[in-house]
């Protein structure tokens, strides 16, 4: 498996200690007399590496540990084959019940190197109480009551328990039908007929879970669930039956049932170890819970960690090593798995379940990972600092990058800086990265389509006012809500630029790629007619009083569009007219706004239209070098905050030029804002840093 990089300290420190086996299998490492292992939350955005992380931690402890893995946002959780169509009205499955017998399948098989495989006989028996068999439903006082023939809906459910030690789908089906028909000849000879549930509960649980485990296993499960507070009294199977009684029942009580499920499963573990394997450090069994953020992962989860709180106890007790990912673009101040240290043993149980939950940020890559990445190869200069700036150090964003240039570099290709995202991409070359990477991050094409056209917005008015026209064919009612919508639903994270609310895509390396995809998109038409209209709408959005761009009095979001239009003219003057007015800071934030326009795609045509004459110049008698320095400092910022733009030596000697005559010309005040920035924007775009995240 591909090295996976900025993940070392969670593979390797993190997690062997808790599972009991460091990172090579080798070694086992005993966990403390006393402590409280944490169950782990990975979170990070879209793109960011986090079932990467899960898959890698399956490698590293395939054969070794018995392990299952589920991804929470998959109808099919993830396992090519297994369908989940239930809804909340199925009376005998949920999406808790079908993950659990998933779970219970993939722990139960025998890892090579692990010895006696792993039984859960407490779930087992639970699962087979809610699931074998359907209510006929309680009316005018008759008690509900079961039809044994509809143990046969339960088949397929069933099955999933054999699928260990009966491999062939034929001879699944044959032993399943030889359970149900035992099952239904214990319940009476008229077998036609609806039974009482508690008969029918007893009969197929005692019929598999002693077929399956064992007396003594299933004698040890009956018990335990006859302890439990499920019925007010009874034995075990009035409690089984008091269980599918509760899962058939109000959403409370489901939910109920299924938290004692997760607790039998929690009990199982626990007693397959017992002291003895507990005191050999025996390595604890894996779950790795994908996408816990959806719907279905967040009820999962709570569940879970509500069973292992209820269940933890000062007593030794083995509980499976649970490692989740999740969907977050910030974790706050929680570790990274980068810099992480120890697997966050709590020397005191946790006051409430949420305690048990350990964040941990998956660490964005850095410099050193993209040049490790290419190995022997030699990537053109300024490539790998491109590389990081455009992806911001996503993982996703990195990876396909890296793999392009490789690919162009192997077949005796050409790439530069500049034409980075038009490279084609590994393995699809008739497709440019830019446009894979926004289909594995956007795969919903109307999502994409529309932020595709929405993303030079600055707010979301101006995208309103974009939709009525953009995307073309757009039929929806409320795109740009529904746009919003995507963007918060999968979490992107939104970073406002200084002094603006927006843009409307505030994630910066989603921006770029959108940008860099319309910009294409528009491009192919001759004189890039799209292009021009899309920024001349947003543009008219902030001049309500149609004053045109031949006024000098413009918002500095209006200046934005008009240099993304090649229309510097009536941006250098209306900066040469508030340069008059000494607020040095305000200034320099519009200039820093202004000059992160997007370029203009190189077929559109220069403006035909003559520039009015300057109102500052002619109020100072003719050009004078402040207007100049205005516009080199405005072309050659613009220039360098070019998404794709490396550091150029001599705009940047420029640039510093320019600010160093507007503090000339200045009073005492401004004059030493202008000259800070004289001293501090040069290196900053030496040090890869652009518009509008330049500091004065």
């Amino acid at each position: 498996m591909a090295e996976l990089y900025g993940r070392k300290a969670l593979l390797q420190d993190v997690v062997p200690p808790l599972v009991g086996l460091d990172h090579t299998g080798r070694r086992r490492i005993a966990p403390p007399r006393q402590g409280y292992a944490p169950v782990l939350n990975c979170v990070g955005g879209q793109g960011s590496g986090k079932t990467a992380v899960l898959e890698a931690l399956a490698e590293q402890y395939r054969q070794r540990v018995p392990q299952a893995y589920a991804d929470l946002a998959a109808a099919d959780f993830g396992q090519a084959g297994l369908t989940t169509a239930v809804t909340a009205d199925t009376p005998n499955a949920s999406v808790v019940s079908d993950l659990l017998f998933l779970l219970s399948f993939r722990l139960s098989q025998p890892p090579r190197d692990f010895g006696k495989a792993l039984t859960l006989p407490r779930l087992t028996q639970g699962l087979i109480a809610i699931s074998s068999w359907q209510v006929q439903g309680a009316e005018d006082g008759v008690p509900a009551a079961v039809r044994p023939a509809e143990l046969a809906a339960a088949s397929g459910r069933l099955a999933v328990l054999l699928h260990g030690s009966q491999p062939d789908p034929q001879q699944r089906a044959e032993r399943v039908g030889r359970w149900i028909g035992r099952a239904v000849e214990a319940v009476g000879p008229l077998a036609g007929l609806p039974a009482e549930m508690n008969t029918m509960v007893q009969a197929i649980v005692e019929t598999i879970s002693t077929e399956l485990f064992g007396q003594r296993a299933h004698r040890a499960g009956l018990a335990w669930w006859a302890a439990l507070d499920v019925a007010p009294m009874g034995d075990a199977y009035d409690h089984l039956t008091a269980l599918a009684m509760d899962f058939r029942d109000e959403a409370v009580k489901r939910t109920r049932a299924e938290r004692h499920l997760l607790a039998a499963l929690l009990a199982d573990i626990a007693d397959y170890y017992g002291p003895l394997r507990t005191a050999n450090a025996v390595p604890r069994p894996l779950l790795l819970l994908d996408n816990v953020h959806t719907a279905p992962g967040a009820k999962f989860l709570d569940l879970l960690l509500t069973a292992h709180h209820d269940a933890a106890t000062a007593r030794r007790t083995m509980r499976p090593v649970v490692v989740t990912t999740a969907l977050r673009e910030s974790g706050g101040t929680a570790p990274d798995t980068r810099t992480m240290r120890g697997p966050g043993w709590r020397d005191v149980r946790p006051a409430a379940k949420e305690e048990w939950l350990l964040p941990v940020r998956l660490a964005a890559l850095e410099l050193d990972d993209i040049l490790y990445m290419f190995g022997a190869e030699s990537p053109p200069p300024g490539i790998t600092q491109s590389i990081l700036r455009l992806s911001a150090g996503r993982a996703a964003v990195v990876h396909a990058l890296v793999h392009a240039v490789i690919g162009q570099l192997r077949t005796g290709g050409t790439v530069s800086p500049a034409a980075l995202l038009d490279t084609p991409a590994a393995g699809r070359p008739e497709t440019p990265v830019h446009a894979l990477l926004l289909e594995r991050l956007l795969p919903d094409a109307t999502a994409r389509g529309r932020l595709t056209y929405y993303a030079p917005a600055l707010d979301d008015g101006a995208a309103h006012r974009l939709s009525g026209v953009f995307p073309p064919g757009d039929a929806g009612a409320v795109p740009v809500q529904q746009a919003k919508s995507h963007l918060r639903d999968h979490h992107w994270e939104q970073r406002a630029w200084p002094g603006l609310d927006g843009p409307f895509v505030g994630h910066h390396a989603l921006r770029v790629l959108l940008l860099h995809a319309l910009r294409d998109l528009t491009g192919r038409a001759a004189g890039a007619g799209d292009w021009r209209d899309i920024h001349r709408q947003l543009r008219a959005h902030y001049d309500p009083q149609e004053l045109g761009p031949g006024a000098d009095t413009h918002d500095n979001r209006y200046l934005h569009h008009s240099l993304a239009l090649g229309e510097t003219d009536v941006v250098v003057r209306t900066l040469h007219r508030r340069f008059a007015q000494g607020d040095a800071l305000a200034w320099l934030a519009a200039v820093n706004l202004v000059c992160a326009a997007p370029h203009p795609p190189p077929s559109l045509p220069p403006t035909s239209e003559d520039a009015p004459p300057c109102p500052a110049c002619a109020a100072e008698g003719g050009p004078v070098p402040v207007h100049q320095a205005i516009e080199l400092l405005v072309r050659n910022l613009w220039r360098q905050s070019a998404p794709q733009a490396v550091p150029d030596a001599s705009s940047i000697d420029s640039i510093g030029l320019q600010l160093l005559t507007l503090s000339q010309y200045s009073d005492p005040a401004p004059q030493e804002i202008f000259y800070r920035a004289y001293a501090r924007w040069p290196q900053q775009l030496r040090d890869w840093t652009q518009a509008p995240d330049l500091l004065t």
